[in-house]
């Protein structure tokens, strides 16, 4: 009997071997001395969880592209672990670590590491939005709670605020503030505030409005043009034959006067010019416009479509292509027809992507 065990653990720990051996070791990107202080598309690439290795790529207008922003700006700097945000306002980067638990503030123009948010009580930020030049808020996916700092001083102002369990995305429209609790799926699904989205009031974060119903609901997208804010829920991986959906909330009325049903949606963009809704999902990219929802890119092969921005300069989309999630990705451009007239190799795991001149 003895042996036998002997044996059967030898074979499990072969098997666990073989399987470590097949998936790619992450490598340090090397950097590059491009320029970043010209029009481009910065991407955050995520890196694989506990690995450290998140990098900020600047892909330029020209076609140049810087492969590690921070490290070729700022020698043995690293960006840390699982960035998860990004935001480019005036002459400034802001890089949400979650994993590090830090936010990262550097110069747009030269790429020098200016200041660090770090938040010392084990809650992981995950995404940022700007309320104005002086105020912006956070949200904590581990957690049920939002903070509001100065994204200039780099300071807290407000440390919590309580929300639904673990909110995700993060938007601000006319004086409020929008946060989606998705419960994380399944894992939070029984908690009070899972698959809502909390509304509050910008001047003194007091809860003004609840939005109910969006099971695992991840992003919300404003649209100042319109007055809109796009709810962007996934669906519950115990409901096997549920779909996820997009609704949009006006702001004016408090109320939902769209709601299209789509397989796993993640994430969504505005084009602010025409007021279109493009919607990341599970078998692609669909538009929304005009009360009518059409597929324009469908989704083919085994890769993880990651990411979704819009670069009003030239009217195109922006996919983040991560692929198998261990191996490098791409960002693929695509005009308003879906076609795809552009592919950008990146690092591992694109997903937020902005635009700046």
């Amino acid at each position: 009997m003895t042996r036998r065990m002997h044996w059967l653990l030898a074979a499990l720990l072969l098997v666990v071997l073989l399987v470590s051996s097949c998936l790619p070791t992450p490598t340090d990107v090397p950097t590059s001395q491009g320029r970043i202080d010209v029009p481009g598309i910065f991407v955050l690439c995520e890196g694989l969880w506990r690995q450290d290795n998140s990098t900020l790529w600047f892909i330029a207008d020209d076609g140049t592209v810087v492969r590690d922003v921070v490290g070729a700006s700022n020698p043995g700097l690293r960006l840390g672990d699982t960035g998860s945000d990004v935001h480019v306002r005036g002459d400034s980067i802001w890089v949400v670590v979650s994993t590090s638990r830090s936010i990262e503030l550097f110069d747009r123009r030269s790429g020098l590491w200016l200041a660090r948010l770090r938040f010392d009580d084990l809650r992981e930020p995950y995404a940022m939005a700007f309320v104005n030049d002086s105020v912006a808020v956070c949200t904590f996916l581990n957690d049920a709670s939002i903070a509001e700092f100065d994204p200039r001083r780099m300071a807290v102002r407000v440390s919590h605020v309580a929300v639904g369990p673990a909110p995700e995305g993060i938007a601000v429209l006319s004086g409020r503030i929008y946060i989606a609790n998705s419960g994380l799926g399944d894992l939070r699904r029984s908690e009070q505030g899972a698959g809502t989205v909390t509304i509050l009031s910008a001047s003194d974060l007091s809860t003004v409005d609840t939005i109910s119903g969006l099971p695992n609901v991840r992003s919300v997208v404003a649209d100042p043009r319109t007055g809109r804010v796009w709810c962007i829920y996934r669906h519950l991986v115990s409901m096997t034959d549920s779909l996820g959906g997009v609704v949009a909330y006006d702001a004016a009325t408090a109320t939902i006067t769209e709601h299209y049903r789509l397989r796993a949606p993640t994430t969504a963009c505005v084009d602010p010019r025409s007021g279109s809704l493009y919607v990341l999902h599970a078998d692609g990219v669909s538009r929304i416009a005009r009360g009518t929802m059409q597929s324009i890119i469908d989704r083919q092969g085994e890769d993880a479509w990651y990411g979704l921005s819009w670069d009003a300069r030239t009217d195109q989309l922006l996919i983040a292509n991560a692929r198998s999630y261990v191996t490098d990705g791409e960002v693929m451009f695509a005009d308003t027809s879906g076609k795809i007239v552009r592919r950008v190799a990146v690092g591992v795991n694109p997903g937020r992507m902005v635009v700046a001149d």
